[in-house]
This record gives C-alpha cells, structure tokens and sequence, in this order.
C-alpha cells in the first residue's frame, strides 16, 4: 500500500467515526421559567428606563452610563447563560451554560433523578434533574426531563 492511500484510508476512519459520533450526539436545551427571565432581564429593563427618565430630565450623559450599565449587565448575563444545554455524546454528558463547560464521563454517574431543588447549578428552570457522580451532584433543567432521563440512562447502561 502507497503512504497516499494508508492517508486516504485514515482520513476515510476519521470521517466515520466522527459522522457516527455526531449522529450519536443528542442536544437537550435548558428549559426557561418566566419567572427566571423576568430575574434576569429586570436589571436591564430598569436600567434602561433610569436612562430614559434621565434624558426627560435633560441629563443625557447620566443617561449614557445608565445604558452603558443596561449594556454591560446584559453581557455578563449573557456570558454566563448563553447557550444552557446539555449534550449526550458518545461516552460524556456535555453540560454547557454560557463560559461553564462540564465534562460528565457516563461511568461515574451514580444516580439520575427528577428534582425540583433550589441549589445553584447551570438550570434555568425549576423542573430540573439531578444527576450525581463520584464527586458532585450536577443540577441540570432540559426541556423535555422524561426524555433527557430516559436517553441519558440508556447510555449510561451501555
């Protein structure tokens, strides 16, 4: 066999596993309470409105930090809740919540459950799962949680 075509043959592999590995990825987004975005979307609201009763006040550059404050809350929200989802790959829960990225090997999860604590964790709704390894419990609020469970078990039986 030539070098090209050892190359060739690799580079063929290497398509196919990672096809397979993208067919076998299943993204669940994070479900969104009102009541959350109203959390958070209410300091940039506010802001906002500071800003404009500031210009009928005829204080425009009090205005302009205020809209610079709306703008920079909105960005640090962002950063820390854009995108929440939850990735099963091919042997790793992939938790992602804005700049917080957890790596979750399938065979140290424990224990998945359905829960409806109040702890922290990169969830933006209270119809959450919890699923607990070795180390930690990771708080996780999917979109569709029976299906999320049901998929994630699976793996996890594999």
């Amino acid at each position: 066999m030539t070098e090209s075509t050892v190359s060739s043959t690799a580079d063929a592999e290497s398509q196919s596993t990672s096809a397979r590995r993208r067919s076998d990825r299943k993204v669940h987004q994070s479900a969104i309470d009102w009541w959350v975005a109203v959390l958070l979307g209410a300091p940039i609201v506010g802001a906002v409105a500071v800003a404009a009763y500031l210009i009928a006040l005829g204080r425009p550059g009090d205005a302009s930090v205020m809209f610079l404050t709306a703008a920079g809350i909105l960005v640090v929200t962002a950063i820390f809740t854009v995108p929440c989802r939850y990735t099963l790959l091919t042997d790793t829960l992939s938790i992602r919540c804005g700049v917080v990225c957890y790596q979750v090997p399938y065979e140290t999860i424990r224990e998945v459950r359905k829960s409806a604590t109040l702890r922290s964790g990169p969830a933006l709704s209270l119809r959450r799962v919890v699923v607990k390894t070795d180390r930690r419990e990771h708080i996780l609020s999917p979109v569709d949680r029976e299906r999320f469970i049901e998929q994630l078990n699976s793996r996890i039986a594999s």
